[in-house]
């Protein structure tokens, strides 16, 4: 498995901080909407993980990511201070889905910046680290897909209940760090997590857009959602390896015992 590159995780941080702190100091006080400083705000989040991408030794992409989530956490206390005029008028729970939303760009930064490192880099040696982004990948759309269906389960057997909305992520998440954790090769846990991450991110997306505009989700609702979805894809993971390992010796004892029949 790759060492974590605390180095890369910490330039995150400290790149982070500056190239963040010269994109606001750029839209202060020009815009009175929160459109263009929000942008800029994500702006510098996709170049940090560009940076890091591309003048880090190796292939990094879970040291921008992990470095990106202490850089909202520090910008989330510090850019009050900046006074920037789009900012007034922004709920604090709307500000953790902004950052929520900053950590995915960087990520997505990171990626380009190894393409524009190597452009001969195919997609599969991207992939080919100790962090498989194609079962993230899987597991994010799989974990929208089964809230989704479970969603339209309860609304046929209980009516439309929006306050029933948690059930469904609470399986749906758990249900697919299970199957992530047994059908993919090697260990996949940590994948598992992240794809929690990502698929709340989208969710709670959706529903401020669409079903709770007038008012703010609420700060500690987004967060104990955030650590529950993580955590619940995590140890769904967690089993899914060990139902793998069951079903791997399983296979091995049957291939052993086919072996031993065959030489008597």
């Amino acid at each position: 498995m790759k060492q974590f590159n605390i180095k890369a995780f910490l330039i995150t941080i400290f790149v982070g901080l500056v190239i963040t702190s010269v994109f606001m100091l750029f839209v202060r006080t020009e815009f009175a909407t929160a459109l263009f400083p929000v942008t800029a705000l994500w702006a510098a989040f996709i170049v940090t993980g560009f940076f890091v991408g591309y003048f880090s030794n190796g292939v990094t992409f879970l040291e921008p990511g992990f470095g990106s989530i202490i850089l909202a956490a520090i910008l989330f206390f510090m850019l009050p201070y900046f006074e920037i005029d789009g900012f007034y008028g922004i709920w604090d729970s709307d500000w953790l889905l902004i950052y929520m939303n900053a950590v995915i760009f960087t990520f997505a930064g990171a990626w380009l910046g190894e393409k524009f490192e190597n452009t001969s880099l195919k997609s599969d040696q991207l992939l080919a680290t100790s962090f498989d982004w194609s079962w993230m990948i899987a597991g994010t759309l799989m974990g929208i897909i089964s809230s989704i269906i479970i969603v339209l389960l309860l609304d046929l057997l209980l009516g439309p209940d929006p306050e029933s909305f948690l059930i469904p992520f609470v399986l749906a998440l758990f249900i697919t760090g299970i199957i992530i954790g047994w059908k993919s090769p090697g260990y996949t846990v940590i994948e598992a997590g992240v794809a929690g991450f990502l698929t709340l991110t989208i969710l709670l997306n959706v529903y401020r857009m669409t079903l709770q505009t007038e008012e703010p989700i609420g700060s500690i609702a987004i967060i104990v959602g955030l650590m529950v979805g993580f955590l619940e894809t995590y140890f769904g993971g967690a089993v899914g390896e060990k139902i793998q390992e069951y079903y791997d010796k399983k296979r091995n004892k049957k291939h052993k015992r086919k072996e031993k029949i065959a030489k008597q």
